[in-house]
């Protein structure tokens, strides 16, 4: 699934978006853990970097590896110390999704400089395939998971504005899942076929029921 065309079409928008949006930026990585974003924010331009978790284990590790280059900070995602309006662009890969939502997102608009991008890459919680592994599964995830709902995702589209999502992984998850069992590479045909399909029902109310989303929201003037 996570090597499939999809996927890789998905972490290529992350990219692009984070090329275009940090460049000379003050940049908060939102929900650090060990700073393992780091290398590839320095490697985008960024201005300033500097990282939040409530894990005091990986503030400690993301200082040992990236404190040259950038500051970090043991803190609650909802109540952050830091002053308004201080951050150009906040990132965070999968952490929304571990938190109270609406008070997250209040939280990250009150940080965000008018015109400033939230890119985040979160799980959905409509996706038929998701939902029967997490039933399948239920210890292998924290209490507190709960991944993003249609009416969350608007909700943050409301409170912050502009939005360029990407959502992907609907068809693809089933067959990457079928076809890793068997000696197909990840760039099988029948996984480029889901590719393109996916990038169609993702333009379509259908595309809620997807894997995963890149949210892309610009926070209004």
């Amino acid at each position: 699934v996570f090597e499939s065309p999809n996927s890789q079409r998905a972490e290529r928008y992350l990219n692009a978006t984070l090329e275009k949006s940090i460049r000379a930026k003050d940049l908060l990585d939102y929900g650090c853990s060990n700073g393992w974003m780091v290398e590839r924010y320095v490697e985008f331009g960024a201005g300033s970097i500097t990282g939040i978790d409530i894990s005091e284990t990986g503030i400690q590790q993301a200082i040992q590896n990236y404190g040259h280059i950038a500051k970090f900070h043991v803190g609650d995602a909802h109540n952050m110390p830091f002053p308004d309006q201080c951050f150009d662009v906040v990132v965070g890969r999968a952490i929304l999704h571990h938190l109270v939502f609406d008070r997250a997102l209040h939280e990250i608009a009150r940080i965000l400089r008018p015109g400033g991008r939230a890119i985040f890459v979160e799980p959905l919680g409509g996706n038929p395939a998701g939902k029967l592994i997490r039933a399948l599964t239920p210890k292998a995830r924290t209490r507190d998971e709960a991944p993003l709902s249609r009416e969350q995702i608007q909700f943050g589209d409301k409170l912050l504005g502009n939005q360029e999502h990407l959502f992907f992984n609907l068809v693809t998850v089933p067959v990457a899942m079928a076809t890793s069992l068997t000696p197909m590479t990840s760039n099988n045909p029948l996984l480029r076929a889901t590719d393109a399909i996916d990038q169609v029902l993702a333009k379509t109310p259908i595309k809620y029921w997807m894997r995963q989303v890149v949210l892309v929201w610009q926070k209004q003037s």
